[in-house]
């Protein structure tokens, strides 16, 4: 099973490591090219410190998009040659998963660098020693990674459930799944700030704050790490499980149709 998937996910390499490749291209261009262009060229700017960090966090807001753009594209190219998937002696589940696994390595990889660079660029303000800043920087791809996941896992329930919709509606499906997304993420909201959902999930917190003493100290950006509760964690875990099931279990069967 192990060297199955290991074999798919060389093929989604093969396939798709050029997407990395000019991701990191276009951050690059983008966290150092262009800051450094418009600093040189205009004598009147006046955020020379601020403007390469303001261009990092949009690299990393970029890299989001594109990595979801990167998984969709993988999904499209196996689904318009549906006979690798009929074919296949892996589950769609596995095929879909290791996808997802991919891009998360790379969207990983696309983040590790890019914090970097956010972070060198505000090295002047940041009081800690290497090993202080390395933590930080993996806990923060850490936590950008988990939700890239959800991300996922979310983007490949609607587009199965976009597949559905087009084949009762046609083109007016895509009317349909947006205003699906859009109703069930205002409903999602709202139960997640109502106090039911306080009353639920919010039980044997464990207070994060001793863990900032483990990372590097900043007088600009204060890192207010909160509590975290045991039983909402256990509960987004098993949810996105069994997202990702239905998500799969139901692609399956608009595949096969």
């Amino acid at each position: 099973m192990l060297k199955n998937f290991a074999g798919l996910l060389k093929k989604e390499w093969v396939l798709y490591r050029a997407w990395l490749f000019v991701g990191i291209f276009i951050g690059v261009m983008l966290s150092m090219v262009v800051p450094y262009l418009i600093m040189r060229f205009s004598d009147e700017f006046t955020m020379e410190k601020q403007l390469p960090f303001f261009f990092s966090i949009l690299v990393l807001m970029l890299g989001g998009f594109f990595s979801v753009l990167q998984f969709l594209a993988s999904i499209r190219h196996d689904l318009r040659t549906k006979e690798i998937w009929l074919h296949s002696t892996s589950s769609i589940a596995q095929l879909v998963g290791v996808k997802i696994v991919f891009s998360l390595i790379g969207y990983a990889i696309f983040n590790f660098i890019f914090v970097s660079v956010a972070i060198y660029n505000v090295k002047d303000e940041i009081i800690g020693n290497f090993a202080q800043i390395l933590l930080w920087l993996l806990f923060f791809v850490a936590i950008i990674v988990m939700l890239q996941l959800m991300i996922f896992v979310i983007v490949m329930l609607f587009l199965t459930f976009y597949f559905q919709m087009k084949y009762f509606f046609g083109s007016f499906s895509i009317v349909i799944t947006m205003l699906a997304f859009f109703i069930s993420m205002d409903l999602w909201f709202k139960f997640t700030d109502s106090k039911l959902y306080d009353n639920i999930f919010h039980h044997i917190g464990i207070r994060l704050t001793d863990l900032e003493r483990f990372f590097p100290k900043t007088p600009t950006m204060k890192l207010s790490l909160g509590t975290m509760y045991v039983v909402e964690e256990v509960a987004t875990i098993i949810f996105v499980a069994i997202l990702f099931f239905i998500a799969t279990k139901w692609l399956e069967k608009v595949v096969l149709r």
